[in-house]
C-alpha cells in the first residue's frame, strides 16, 4: 500500500476526526478457523499485580503448563472449580472448552483454546460464548484468569509500587476462566485471531498458511480467514491483529502519547510504537481513520 501524502487529502481526513477518541471493537474479527473447529486466543496472565493484590509468576505457570494442557479446562467465572462448594446448579455446564497450546513470552503467558460445539444442554454455554464473539457487533469483550491450587506463595517487594505483595511461585494449573470483568486489568481481551507468540504456531495451519504470510498483504485482510487473516505482521512477535492495534492506538492518542498529526507522522509513530513495518503501519492507520469516519 502506498502512503498518500497529499496535503489536502490529509487535512480532509483530519478534519473528519472527533476531538476525543474512544474506540471499542466496532468490527467483528474474522475467526481463524481450522476446518469447522472453533479457537480462541488469550493472554492468560502476566506478572502485574491483579485485582486481588497478587502476582502470579510466569515461571509458576510454565512449570505447570503440561498439566494444564493434559487435564485443564476452559470455563466461565471458574464455576466448574467452585460450583460444587458454592451450590451452583449444573456447574459442569459452565465448561466451554479445552486448552490446545500454551506459549510463554518473557513475563506473559498465552493460551490457545478450543471451544466446544454441539446442540445439547452441555453445549449451550459454549455456543453462547462463541456467538458473543462472532454474531454481534461489536463483539463482547472477554478477559481471563487462571485457576488451580496454589502450592507455594511468598511476600515480595513489588518493583512498581515498592510495597509488599503476595507472589504465587508454584501452582497446579487446572483452569482458565473467561469473565467480562478482568481479574487482571492489564490483560488483553480474548481474540479470534492469533497474536503474540501464538501467531508463530504454524503446526495447526500448515505450509500453505506460512506461504501466504510470507507473501504479505495481497488483499484486504478483513476478508480472509484462518492464518491468512493474520497477514505479514504475524512473522514478528511484537505485532498485533488490527483490532488490538486499533484499541491500543486509540488509547495512545487519548493519552497524548501519539499525536494526531499528518498521516505520514501517524504512520511513522504507530510503526515505531508497535513494531510494524511501514507497509503494515500505513495499512492499519488508514483503516483506523476509515473506522473513525464510519463511527
Amino acid at each position: 500500500m502506498k502512503v498518500m501524502e497529499n496535503d489536502a487529502l490529509e487535512q480532509a481526513q483530519l478534519d473528519a476526526l472527533p476531538s476525543f477518541v474512544s474506540i471499542s471493537p466496532m468490527l467483528k474479527a474474522t475467526p481463524a478457523t481450522e476446518g469447522d473447529r472453533r479457537y480462541v486466543y488469550v493472554e492468560a496472565s502476566n506478572e502485574s499485580v491483579d485485582q486481588q493484590g497478587e502476582i502470579v509468576l510466569c515461571k509458576a505457570l510454565e512449570n505447570s503448563m503440561e498439566f494444564f494442557q493434559r487435564f485443564g479446562n476452559l470455563d466461565l467465572e471458574h464455576y466448574t472449580q467452585i460450583g460444587a462448594r458454592a451450590g451452583i446448579p449444573n456447574h459442569e455446564s459452565y465448561e466451554i472448552g479445552t486448552p490446545v497450546d500454551v506459549r510463554i513470552q518473557k513475563s506473559e503467558t498465552f493460551v490457545k483454546g478450543e471451544i466446544y460445539q454441539g446442540s445439547g444442554k452441555m453445549a449451550e454455554k459454549a455456543n453462547l460464548f462463541w456467538g458473543s464473539l462472532t454474531e454481534i457487533n461489536p463483539p463482547k469483550r472477554w478477559y481471563t484468569s487462571v485457576g488451580g491450587a496454589v502450592l507455594e506463595k511468598s511476600m515480595q517487594i513489588d518493583p512498581v509500587s515498592k510495597g509488599r505483595v503476595p507472589v504465587i511461585e508454584r501452582v497446579r494449573w487446572s483452569n482458565l476462566a473467561f469473565s467480562a470483568t478482568p481479574v487482571n486489568a492489564n490483560l488483553r481481551p480474548a481474540s479470534l485471531v492469533p497474536f503474540g507468540p501464538l501467531a508463530k504456531s504454524w503446526g495447526a495451519y500448515g505450509l500453505d498458511v506460512v506461504k501466504s504470510l510470507q507473501a504479505g498483504y495481497g488483499s484486504d485482510s478483513a476478508t480472509l480467514a484462518g492464518g491468512s487473516a493474520i497477514g505479514e505482521q504475524s512473522l514478528d512477535d511484537a505485532l498485533y491483529s488490527y483490532w488490538t492495534f486499533r484499541d491500543e492506538l486509540a488509547n495512545a492518542i487519548g493519552n497524548e502519547e501519539i499525536s494526531m498529526g499528518s498521516l505520514k507522522e501517524m504512520v511513522r509513530e504507530a510503526g515505531a510504537r508497535f513494531g510494524l513495518s511501514k507497509t503494515v503501519a500505513a495499512d492499519y492507520v488508514k483503516r483506523f481513520l476509515d473506522d473513525l469516519k464510519r463511527g
